[in-house]
Order: C-alpha cells, then sequence, then structure tokens
C-alpha cells in the first residue's frame, strides 16, 4: 500500500505546503484522510474506479477547505464521505451558495455518511474515538492490504491516541506544535509528544504531518525534527507535500 502526502500543512497553505490531506492507495480502495487544500491534487492519483472514501476528522477549516476543489474532479464511480455524527448538517452549511457549488450539485455523486451510524459502510474502518481538540474531533484505525494504519490529527495525547495506535504498523499523527511548547486550549502535539506516543503505543513507523505554516516556516525546519529524533524512534519519516511512504 502507498501512502501519499498530498498536503502536510496545519492552519493554512505557505511555501512549505498545501493544508493537510493523505491518500492511502490501497488494493481496493483509495482513501482519502481530511480535505484540506492538497485535496486538489487528488485527480492526479485516481485512475480507476476502485471506491473512493474520504474521511473527515473535524470540521477545523484546515481539514475541510479544499472541498470546493471537488468539482473538478472526475469520479464516475462517485465518492463517499465519513465524518462524526453532524457531518452532513455541518457540511451543507458550507458547502452552499453563495460561498461554493453546493454539495450536491457537482460532477459526480457524493454521499455523506455519519459515525457510528453508517460504521459498516467501511469495512476496513477498524475502530475510531474522540481525541482531545478544541472541538470534537476523531481519529481513525484502518485495516488496508493486511496493514493496519491510525490517522490522529488534530489531537493532545489522551488514551484514544494510544488506543488507536497501538501496535499499528503505521501511525499518522500531528507535530503543530514546536519542542517544548504545548496549549490547553488548542491541544496539539509538539516532535517529543508524537515520539512518546508511537513509542507508547508500540507503532512500528511513524509519520508527522499536520505542521503549524506559522511555527514551522521552512522545509528545513521539519528535516532538523528527523535529525534530531531519528535515534529516538527508528521509523520516523518527518512528511512534506507529495512525497510517499510505502508499507
Amino acid at each position: 500500500m502507498l501512502v501519499r502526502f498530498l498536503g502536510t500543512n496545519g492552519w493554512f497553505d505557505s511555501a512549505t505546503g498545501n493544508s493537510i490531506c493523505t491518500l492511502l492507495e490501497a488494493n481496493d480502495a483509495y482513501v482519502v484522510l481530511d480535505a484540506g487544500n492538497g485535496i486538489h491534487k487528488l485527480g492526479m492519483y485516481v485512475k480507476d474506479e476502485r471506491p473512493v472514501y474520504l474521511f473527515l476528522s473535524h470540521f477545523h477549516l484546515d481539514h475541510i477547505v479544499g472541498l470546493h476543489t471537488l468539482v473538478k474532479l472526475k469520479l464516475p464511480q462517485g465518492l463517499k464521505i465519513f465524518g462524526m455524527e453532524g457531518t452532513e448538517k455541518s457540511l451543507m452549511a458550507i458547502m452552499r451558495r453563495p460561498y461554493t457549488v453546493p454539495l450536491g450539485e457537482g460532477p459526480f455523486p457524493i454521499e455523506v455518511l455519519e459515525l457510528p451510524r453508517d460504521a459498516e459502510r467501511a469495512p476496513f474502518l477498524e475502530s475510531y474515538g474522540f481525541l482531545v481538540h478544541s472541538d470534537p474531533c476523531i481519529g481513525f484505525r484502518f485495516r488496508l492490504d493486511g496493514k493496519s494504519i491510525a490517522y490522529c490529527t488534530d489531537t493532545g495525547i489522551c488514551d484514544e491516541l494510544i488506543r488507536l495506535g497501538m501496535g499499528a504498523d503505521l501511525l499518522i499523527t500531528e507535530c503543530s506544535e514546536l519542542s517544548g511548547r504545548h496549549s490547553d486550549r488548542w491541544p496539539h502535539l509538539n516532535p517529543e509528544d508524537a515520539v512518546s506516543v508511537a513509542r507508547r503505543a508500540g507503532a512500528k513507523r511513524l509519520a508527522l504531518t499536520h505542521f503549524n505554516a506559522h511555527l514551522y516556516g521552512t522545509i528545513e525546519s521539519r528535516k532538523k525534527i528527523e535529525e534530531r529524533l531519528a535515534g529516538a524512534f527508528e521509523g520516523l519519516t518527518v512528511a512534506i507535500d507529495d512525497a510517499t511512504l510505502e508499507i
């Protein structure tokens, strides 16, 4: 399975990349994680009629702002959007005139599904749970091509984060804060937090994404994390836009 980082910024686009979006290319499905501006690249990689699923962690704008670019995609198989209870209402409030093309008026069918009600519609979804953030936010755990992938952003350290990442082949989580920084009001992880979580969970590999574009203004600032912490966690990857990871 190929993991493709379409957008790795948190908060806003900058010279370092687009806002958050990750694509899992599995044998039987394309699984898209969040819909920041990186999602505009999706058409470059969805080349066949495997089903396409989009999982939204929450509704902060950097995780959904790219939805207005969906109209440029060609997805004859349609798109299934999964999120927490209330997802359809939240999306309909934003994806409407005068802001953008309404969600149901694009060039392909879109179905909005909510958890827990529609969990069985995604048979590869192993588990999900609420993380700790300023607004409700959920993390996911998938099993695809025999591999377990946990996706948990935005969050501070919490029990659900550890549970979802437990023994995962790959834990994808965030790195919004600088080393030594924390906020109780807007919980996020710093690099050491993320490594600590991966070690506690026994994850095999760790990919950091969702870098606060204000705090991490250059790619070099990300690379320094990898240089500093590679010895603390052997399977560490610091993601940049358009990079891939094979698991």
